[in-house]
């Protein structure tokens, strides 16, 4: 990695993690999103990628939805027999309660019914990344930067089991693994 690009690719990884302790029995399938949206544009404001005097604070930056510009997608999606597996992400026991919350694409406040509490058994793939394109306010060592990690997990008991580790992802793991 150069400097710039082990900066981003170690502030994805956290933001998977934040995703993956959000991955539990009793969670709703938005929460991984709103984690690592949340690291996401916290790392954004560090490493100056917004600018904070343009953007403001951290709860500015999700309510304003100014991370769009870095991470323009959803953190994952359903697993199944196909990719996209087509599973409602709207809780069938609520269907008829409505919530109000801002849609992470859009940006849009909505009336929507609940997210669809996560259970044991279900599976989803965790995939933050960050994409930087060239503009006269991001920092130059940046420029054409694009990371993305992704697996897919299983909810179980307690938590969630990532399905798809057989690689390093650490990266001081993936350093020593391309110099040897």
């Amino acid at each position: 990695f150069t400097g710039p690009q082990r900066a981003l690719y170690d502030l994805v990884l956290a933001s998977q993690q934040a995703a993956v302790e959000a991955t539990r029995p009793g969670k709703r399938f938005i929460d991984p999103h709103d984690a690592t949206v949340r690291v996401l544009a916290q790392g954004m404001l560090d490493l100056g990628l917004l600018n904070r005097n343009d953007v403001g604070h951290l709860d500015d930056v999700i309510e304003k939805r100014h991370y769009f510009r870095h991470y323009m997608h959803r953190t994952g999606h359903w697993l199944g027999l196909d990719v996209h597996d087509c599973g409602s992400y709207v809780e069938p026991t609520e269907v008829g309660r409505l919530s109000e919350r801002r849609d992470p694409l859009s940006g849009e406040l909505i009336k929507d019914r609940p997210s669809r509490i996560l259970r044991p058994g279900m599976v989803l793939t965790i995939e933050p990344g960050l994409y930087v394109s060239p503009a006269p306010d991001v920092p130059k060592e940046f420029w054409n930067i694009g990371i993305r990690i992704e697996d897919d997990a299983v909810v179980t008991e307690d938590g969630c089991e990532l399905i798809t580790r057989g690689v390093p992802v650490d990266g001081d793991e993936i350093e020593a693994l391309m110099r040897g």
